[in-house]
Formats: C-alpha cells, structure tokens, sequence
C-alpha cells in the first residue's frame, strides 16, 4: 500500500511538473511572438520619395480675398489642382488652397521687391493615390523668384514636411523639397519633389 501511494505521488508530481512547462513552453511562444508583432509594427522603413506633377488654376482661383490692402496689394485665396507621378505613389492628385500675395507696380506689373508672390503655409495638404491612400504634408510657405530658366516665368523652392497619411502612409514621416516653376503661357506650374519619406 505504501508503494501505491509513493507511486501515486511520484505520478501527481511528475505530472504537475511537466503540466507547468507546457504551460511555460506557450506563455513563451505567445511573449515571443507579441514581441515580434511589437518590433515588426515599430520598424520604420526610410525610402526615397521623388516625384512629378503639373498643377494649374482651379475655376474658383482668386475669386476670394484673404486680405485687401488696396487693388494693386492683396492676398488673394489661389486654389490649385493637378496630379503626378511618385515613386511609392505612383499616379496621384493634388488640391491645394493658400493665401498669395498680389502686389503690382505702378504699370501693373508684378512687383517683388514689394512683396509679389508670397504664399502662405502651415495647413495640411494632402496626394491622393489612384487607390485613395493619402500622404498628408505641411507646407511652410514662402515667396517666389524669378526662374533663371527657359519657359518659366516664376520659381519656389521650399521643405514640406511629411505629417502621416491614410493606407500605406499611416503614421508616415519625413520631407522633401518642393520645386515649383509658373510657365511663361499661364498654362500652369511644373514641379518636382525629391525627398524621403518614413514608413512605419
């Protein structure tokens, strides 16, 4: 009788030990694999964001003032709209709406040195995906100059910051540079974005 009973506690023994590995063996395996989804979703990827696109006058472009100064010094609500091509974009859209500053000489011509294309910033703007991820950016703002180049009337060249994004741009980072140039036949604006953008 007392080697059943000895038997019987061996076996009981025996089999909480082994029980409480098992149970060790997966609290591990579930750790382990929170950790890699936590590690896989707080990895970023850094990759190279360059870009194309042409944008013109939206029909309600400066039919709106943001201030008046006088007829020849105001800033005027510009609203443009077109679309390009990206890397990690592919084909996308822009619609964009700021403040710019119309100041004319004195033979109503644009006038520079007296403030002549600045533009406001600071509101998020977005590139819209041909499948509707959207990459949201701020703009800082700033003024243009004149373009030392063939066709082109006007350039601006500022840093828009990468703010996060819809789809694939969740939670994205990042900037890039934004070169804009006004075509000498009003037809538009060409630009071109060199950057980088920060997935996670």
């Amino acid at each position: 009788m007392k080697t059943l009973k000895l038997l019987l506690i061996t076996c009981c023994l025996i089999f909480t030990v082994t029980a409480c590995e098992e149970n060790q063996d997966l609290i591990t395996e579930d750790n382990l694999s929170e950790l890699n989804m936590q590690a896989k979703s707080s990895k970023q990827v850094e990759v190279p964001f360059k870009a194309k696109l042409f944008t013109g006058q939206a029909e309600d472009a400066l039919t709106e003032m943001c201030s008046f100064n006088s007829p020849t010094d105001f800033w005027g609500l510009e609203h443009q709209v077109g679309g390009g091509q990206g890397t990690h974009m592919g084909n996308f859209t822009v619609d964009l709406m700021f403040c710019i500053h119309i100041v004319l000489d004195d033979q109503g011509f644009p006038d520079l040195g007296g403030g002549f294309g600045e533009f406001s910033g600071g509101e998020v703007s977005s590139m819209v995906t041909a499948n509707g991820d959207e990459l949201f950016f701020i703009h800082p703002g700033g003024d243009f100059s004149l373009s030392p180049n063939e066709g082109y009337t006007f350039l601006f060249e500022d840093v828009c910051t990468i703010t996060g994004g819809t789809g694939r741009f969740e939670n994205a980072t990042g900037e890039f540079v934004w070169l804009g140039q006004t075509k000498v036949d009003g037809s538009g604006s060409d630009h071109i974005l060199d950057g980088t953008i920060v997935l996670k």
